[in-house]
């Protein structure tokens, strides 16, 4: 018996504005012939279906402000790194496209796993011993990593936890191509089997190969110590790791100049920059806060679409249409001095004089300096008065 589960679906063709592109690109991919075969075109167009800027921007903000907090707290640091061109992860992953790509599960970007991070590290420092010893090289190791040599059973924790490496911003994807040009002759099955394919000649046909990267962008990565544990040698990890971005590079491809990456010196300045604009936002509720103790409840739908708007700084977001006017039209049936002094302060702030002449003019012909909307709520300012 067959039951027509998605008899009456009708599947969309591109990614809900408010989907998860990850979930889209993993999970809905509709580009099979009808006896289930692909070409190329089919898996570009997919790849075309997520290109442009993926997840949310205060989203990635607050999530890499909370992750800056524990890492502070742990007595770790933070680096910003910025990829030198395009970068690939998790390239290897299985999809129809036949090269999959790796998501954060809730916030829907590339990123870097923390094991990803801390095999990075490690393999530069197994390259680089910095002319130690063997047996210091190797308790080295079994002190950052947990384990002197890859694939041993752990006897001990390694010293330092490596988060997972996200973006702060929503980074740009884009359709890269490759094309081998040997592909036959690349994958070529039995060597003793003498024929045309397991010859590297002019004769193979190049077949491009679309594939999903993310574009210049700019990743969080975060070090922390164990607890308990000293933070002397942090600065020797973050100086692995950044040597590690700069000539191992990370994510797929790095031989084609993929995923390299350098430290982003302007991230002090910027982290800066953040935390005093937090500080001021903090600032700025506390006031709001205390303006609203003691006022209306009239006045606190008021006063805080006053703060959301910023109609103090912001001039256009005051004289919206109708924005003044409603509230006119509410204290004329409902007093509130609250909102009418403020609104006489935001007046006076973005239109000198007119509460004071309404009707003043200028030059011989007696031209009105204020326009009649401005005018009119003048004058029904001052019947308020």
């Amino acid at each position: 018996m067959t039951i027509p589960l998605y008899q009456d679906h009708d599947s969309q063709n591109t990614k809900p504005a408010d989907g998860h592109t990850g979930l889209w690109f993993d999970r809905f991919f509709n580009g099979y012939n009808a006896d289930w075969s692909l070409n190329d075109v089919a898996k570009s167009a997919w790849i075309k279906t997520v290109k442009g800027h993926t997840g949310d921007k205060k989203k990635l903000e607050a999530f890499s402000e909370r992750q800056i907090i524990l890492v502070n707290t742990l007595q770790g640091d933070t680096q910003r790194y910025t990829s030198d061109w395009h970068f690939i992860t998790g390239m290897g992953n299985s999809h129809p496209v036949e090269n999959g790509f790796s998501w954060h599960p809730t916030l829907a970007v590339p990123y870097l796993s923390g094991a990803s991070v801390k095999g990075l590290v490690r393999a530069w420092v197994e390259l680089n011993d910095d002319e130690l010893s063997e047996d210091d090289n190797k308790a080295r190791l079994k002190r950052w990593f947990g384990t002197a040599e890859k694939g041993e059973v752990a006897e001990q924790t390694g010293d330092f936890i490596f988060f997972d490496a996200l973006p702060d911003e929503p980074p740009l994807l884009t359709c890269d191509i490759m094309t081998p040009h040997m592909g036959d002759w690349y994958s070529k099955g039995d060597e003793s089997q003498h024929n045309d394919k397991n010859i590297p000649a002019d004769w193979h046909e190049p077949i491009p190969v679309p594939f999903l990267v993310v574009k210049k962008t700019s990743f969080m990565f975060h070090i922390a110590p164990r607890s308990g544990v000293k933070t002397d040698e942090l600065a020797s990890v973050l100086l692995a790791l950044t040597q590690a971005l700069e000539w191992l590079g990370a994510g797929a491809k790095t031989a084609a100049g993929y995923g390299y990456m350098s430290e982003d010196t302007r991230y002090a300045e910027d982290l800066k920059v953040k935390q005093e604009k937090r500080q001021a936002a903090q600032e700025k509720k506390k006031q709001l806060d205390a303006k609203l103790a003691n006022v209306s409840a009239l006045a606190k739908t008021y006063l805080t679409a006053a703060d959301k708007g910023d109609w103090l700084n912001d001039k256009n977001q005051f004289i919206q249409k109708g924005i003044i006017e409603e509230w006119l039209t509410t204290l004329e049936s409902t007093p509130d001095e609250t909102i009418l002094d403020h609104l006489i302060l935001l007046l006076n702030t973005h239109f000198n004089g007119l509460l004071t002449d309404p009707d003043k003019v200028t030059g011989k012909k007696k031209n009105p300096v204020h326009k009649d909307r401005q005018r009119s709520i003048a004058y029904r300012v001052n019947a308020l008065k």
